[in-house]
């Protein structure tokens, strides 16, 4: 990822949060896994406690 790809990315996501589809759509040649692995590689911790929190999963352990 280019720097202005990840400032583009980082925009887009406090826009419409983690639409990969809509995301990916604003850079050429970005495929949405390609976004959304690059998301969780950078906010893996994060991204994942709130997405469980949004389906109403918890974490085990």
């Amino acid at each position: 990822m280019t720097e202005q790809e990840e400032d583009l990315i980082y925009r887009m996501y406090r826009l419409v949060g983690d639409r990969w589809i809509l995301i990916a759509g604003r850079i050429p040649g970005r495929k949405p896994e390609e976004i959304e692995r690059f998301w969780i590689m950078r906010h893996g911790e994060a991204f994942a406690e709130k997405r469980n929190s949004k389906g109403g999963l918890q974490k085990c352990g």
